[in-house]
């Protein structure tokens, strides 16, 4: 492989395809649309054996299977590049270079994800949920993870749900994945999670999905 593509240019290409965003503080993060693509190849690579990850890197590159092997011992190719150039190969109308679709894999796997956590709540992580629950003693709070099914489930009746809040209860969530200290104060091993604090005391959760009417009941009864 030779040449080496502009980054500036490479980043405009995967802004044009869809694949990066500028999320809302200025920074870049991976779409919601290419991540349902990569954790498509992500589930069938990152437990894939050493011969079917050396063949399938063979392949993408138009490499002898040595010459792949030396390749990625050499650059630290990893499950998760490659599923990330699979999926960037996958996901863009356009067909670059080998090489690009290489950077293209690398400036990916640098971006972070979008978070799980909807639109409409409050962000939190575990440097500012404490912090969140001394200013608003009575909240939920819901713990979501990326690529979680009963979490798009939960997250398609959001606005039924924040209906169901009263006024005076402060609704947040955290990303599983980035909230390790939450999650171990409040015995959280899933995801969603919801749970109900009064006078800044966890006093009810519902693991997995909650329907609407369930969860009003809950507000209700700790309200």
């Amino acid at each position: 492989m030779t040449g080496h593509p502009d980054i500036g240019d490479v980043l405009d290409r995967l802004r044009d395809g869809g694949v990066l965003r500028e999320d809302d503080d200025g920074g870049l993060a991976t779409t919601d649309e290419f991540e349902e693509t990569r954790a498509e190849y992500a589930r069938t690579y990152r437990d894939a054996d050493r011969e079917t990850f050396v063949e399938t890197v063979a392949e993408a590159f138009g490499l002898a299977p040595e010459t792949a092997a030396n390749e990625i011992a050499a650059n630290g190719v990893t499950r998760a590049q490659l599923a990330a150039y699979l999926a960037v190969e996958s996901f863009l109308d356009t067909s670059p270079s080998a090489e690009t679709k290489a950077v293209m894999a690398h400036l990916v796997c640098e971006v972070s994800p979008p978070s799980p956590v909807p639109r409409g709540v409050t962000l939190l992580d575990d440097d500012s949920y404490e912090a969140f629950l001394d200013a608003h003693p009575d909240a939920v709070l819901t713990v979501w993870k990326r690529h979680c099914e009963p979490c798009e489930r939960l997250k398609a009746d959001l606005d039924d749900l924040l209906d169901a809040v009263p006024e005076g209860v402060a609704v947040g969530g955290l990303d599983g994945e980035s909230a390790s200290a939450f999650r171990l104060a409040h015995a959280v091993n899933s995801a969603p999670v919801v749970l109900w604090f009064r006078d800044g005391e966890r006093v009810e959760s519902r693991d997995g999905y909650v329907s609407p009417s369930a969860f009003a009941d809950v507000v209700a009864d700790v309200y």
